[in-house]
C-alpha cells in the first residue's frame, strides 16, 4: 500500500510511541524567570514538521514573520498576513508539547493603535494556540504592549535591527553603530521591558550594545546577531541546518548542511520512479498490513471511510473521497485493477493505468491512506472463493458482462474485511453495482453502511468514467447525446402512464444515427430491485449501456413519478 501525503505511518518513532506520556510545556513565568540562569534555546519553527523535530531540545518555538523570506521567497516580511501567521502558528502549536510557543504579529496587525493590536493578538492566542505574541518596536510600541499585558496577552518584545522598519532602516543593516543608535536601542529595550513585556529579542547590534541591554533590563534578551552574554540565543532554524540557499547573515552558524542531502534524496526519487523501482515491495503494505494500518483508528473510536477504485481518477472518484472525508474522520482509498471482473481480456488490457499521478492526487484531496495491492496480494495461489448475489446481478450488466459481479462482490468483500470501514461509498453512475454491493452486505451481516453519490458529469452531461479517455475526438462529441435521450425519456416517462416500450425502441434508433455502433440495453428498471418495468409505477430509474467504437459507455437516471 502506497501512502498519500498525509498518510499516518505504519511504523511510529520511539517519540511518537511516547505520545501519551505527559510533558509538561514551558510557560510564560518560566520563561520569564530565566533571568541570568541557563541560556534559553530558542529556535524559528513554521510547520508541524520542523516543531515536532525540535520541540524536545529548546525552550521557545518563535513562528517568525521570516516565514515570509524563509518559506514563500519574499524580500522581506511585510506581505505576511496576520491569517498566515494563524495558520502557522496553529501547526507549530499543535505538533509541539514541551516549548513555549510564541507567535509574531505581523506587519499592520498592532501598529495603528492598542487596540487593533489587542484584537489581533487575542486572534493569535485564541486561533492558533500560542502562549505568547511577539512585536517589533520600543518606546513608540511601550503604550501597546503595556495594554496587551494588562488585558492578559504576554508579549516578547524586538528591538534592534527590526525587520518590518526595513524601508524606515534604510534596509537590514546592524544597529547601534554610532552613541545615538546605540542609546536609542537601549531606550527601546527598556521601554519595553517596563511596559510589562516578559522577554526581549535583540537583533543586529553591535556586541557591547547588546551586552549593554542585558545588563540594564530585568528581563530575558535573547540573542539574534547580539552577544553571547544575552540570556539566550536564536537561529532562523533553515538558516541553522544549511536550507535557506548559500546567503545567509553573518551572525548564522550552519550547524548542518542539509540541502546537498536533500537534492540527493530527490534526485534518487527522481530515478526511482522513472524506473519504476519505487514503490517496491518494502513500500507496499499487504492486506494483513491494511487491517493493521486501520487499527489504531478503530481503536480508538475513530471512524474509516472507504472509497474502493479501480484507478484511473476523476471528478467522480474525488465526489466519493470527499465525501468520506465529510462524513469520517479517516479516508482510506483503494487503486485495483480486479482483472475477476473483466469477461474481455482486451478491456482489462486497455483499462487506463496511472498509479503515481492517482497517488498524487489522493494526497492533494487529504485521502490518508491508499491500499494498492498487487493480482497475487487479493488472489494467491489456492484461491478457489466466490461471492455471488443472484437476482440484482442478473439483469442489465449481468446478462452482458457474465461473471462480471462477481468478480465484484468478491473483491469489495475482501476490501471490507481487510479495512473493516464503517462506511464504503459508491457512485451512482454504476446503480447496479451499488445495488449488487448493498444485497451483499444485507445478506451476509457485513457491518458496514454502504453509502450511494450522486454520478459527476461533465457539463455537457456525458457521465466521467475512467474509459472516456479512450474516446476519439469525433466519438466524444457524440458521447453526451446518450444522457440526453435518456433525459427527454425519463421526462415522459414520469407521468406514470406512458409505456416504457413506446420511448425505448426510439431512442435507440436515435443514438444509433447519431453514431453509437451497438445498444446494449436502453431499458426502465425499478430502483430498489432492478425488477423490469412497463411503466413508473414506483421508483424507477432508466438504464442505458452503449458502444462507440471500441468503447463501451453506461449511465442511468432517476425516474420518479410527477
Amino acid at each position: 500500500m502506497a501512502q498519500c501525503g498525509a498518510c499516518q505511518a505504519v511504523s511510529t518513532t520511539p517519540a511518537e510511541t511516547d505520545r501519551n506520556t505527559a510533558v509538561k510545556r514551558l510557560t510564560v513565568p518560566e520563561i520569564a524567570g530565566r533571568k541570568g540562569t541557563t541560556p534559553l534555546v530558542c529556535l524559528t519553527a513554521y510547520s508541524a514538521p520542523m516543531a515536532r523535530l525540535l520541540d524536545a531540545y529548546v525552550d521557545v518555538l518563535l513562528v517568525g514573520d521570516s516565514l515570509g523570506m524563509v518559506l514563500y521567497g519574499a524580500d522581506s516580511t511585510l506581505a505576511v498576513t496576520l491569517e498566515t501567521m494563524i495558520a502557522h502558528g496553529r501547526a507549530v502549536a499543535r505538533a509541539s508539547r514541551r516549548a513555549c510557543v510564541v507567535v509574531d504579529l505581523p506587519f499592520a496587525s498592532y501598529q495603528e493603535s492598542p487596540q487593533q493590536a489587542f484584537r489581533n493578538a487575542a486572534r493569535v492566542l485564541a486561533e492558533a494556540g500560542a502562549a505568547a505574541v511577539k512585536l517589533e518596536g520600543g518606546e513608540e510600541m511601550a503604550e501597546t504592549v503595556a495594554f496587551l499585558v494588562r488585558r492578559g496577552v504576554p508579549v516578547m518584545g524586538h528591538v534592534g535591527l527590526t525587520p518590518q522598519a526595513v524601508n524606515t532602516l534604510g534596509g537590514f543593516r546592524a544597529r547601534g553603530r554610532d552613541a545615538s543608535e546605540a542609546e536609542k536601542v537601549l531606550a527601546d529595550a527598556r521601554a519595553v521591558a517596563e511596559a510589562g513585556a516578559f522577554s526581549l529579542v535583540i537583533e543586529g547590534t553591535l556586541e557591547k550594545v547588546a551586552q549593554e541591554v542585558t545588563q540594564a533590563v530585568s528581563i530575558p534578551t535573547i540573542g539574534i546577531g547580539a552577544a553571547a552574554e544575552c540570556d539566550g540565543q536564536i537561529l532562523v532554524t533553515e538558516d541553522l541546518l544549511g536550507l535557506s540557499g548559500a546567503r545567509v547573515p553573518r551572525f548564522v552558524k550552519r550547524y548542518a548542511d542539509l540541502a546537498p542531502l536533500v537534492e540527493e534524496a530527490v534526485e534518487r526519487y527522481a530515478g526511482d520512479v522513472r524506473s519504476r523501482a519505487f514503490p517496491g515491495p518494502d513500500q507496499l503494505y499487504r492486506k494483513r498490513e491494511l487491517r493493521s494500518a486501520t487499527r489504531p483508528w478503530r481503536r480508538v473510536g475513530e471512524s474509516i471511510g472507504l472509497v474502493p477504485t479501480m484507478g484511473a481518477l476523476h471528478a467522480g472518484h474525488l465526489a466519493l473521497l470527499h465525501r468520506a472525508i465529510a462524513d469520517c474522520d479517516h479516508a482510506v482509498a483503494t487503486i485495483f485493477v480486479n482483472p475477476k471482473q473483466f469477461d474481455r481480456k482486451e478491456d482489462l488490457s486497455r483499462y487506463p493505468r496511472d498509479e503515481g499521478r492517482d497517488a498524487k492526487l489522493l494526497a492533494e484531496h487529504r485521502c490518508d491512506l491508499l491500499f494498492a495491492p498487487q493480482v497475487e496480494d487479493m488472489y494467491p495461489p489456492g484461491f478457489a472463493s466466490t461471492v455471488a448475489v443472484t437476482g440484482v446481478s442478473d439483469v442489465l450488466e449481468g446478462l452482458y458482462r457474465p461473471g462480471h459481479f462477481n468478480g465484484v462482490t468478491t473483491v469489495v468483500c475482501k476490501l471490507l474485511l481487510q479495512s473493516l470501514p464503517d462506511r464504503a461509498y459508491f457512485g451512482e453512475k454504476d446503480y447496479q453495482q451499488l445495488t449488487v454491493v448493498r444485497q451483499m452486505v444485507r445478506d451476509l451481516d457485513i457491518p458496514v453502511e454502504i453509502v450511494p453519490v450522486e454520478t459527476v458529469r461533465e457539463p455537457d452531461g456525458l457521465a466521467l468514467s475512467s474509459r472516456n479517455v479512450n474516446l476519439t475526438p469525433s466519438q466524444r462529441a457524440v458521447a453526451p447525446l446518450l444522457h440526453r435521450v435518456m433525459t427527454e425519456i425519463a421526462e415522459e416517462l414520469a407521468d406514470g402512464q406512458t409505456p416504457a416500450a413506446l420511448l425505448l425502441p426510439e431512442g435507440q434508433q436515435r443514438l444509433g444515427s447519431a453514431g453509437f455502433t451497438k445498444i446494449d440495453y436502453l431499458a426502465l428498471h425499478a430502483a430498489d430491485d432492478l425488477t423490469s418495468l412497463r411503466q413508473v409505477d414506483r421508483p424507477a430509474r432508466l438504464f442505458a449501456a452503449a458502444w462507440l467504437g471500441k468503447t463501451r459507455l453506461i449511465d442511468n437516471i432517476a425516474v420518479e413519478r410527477r
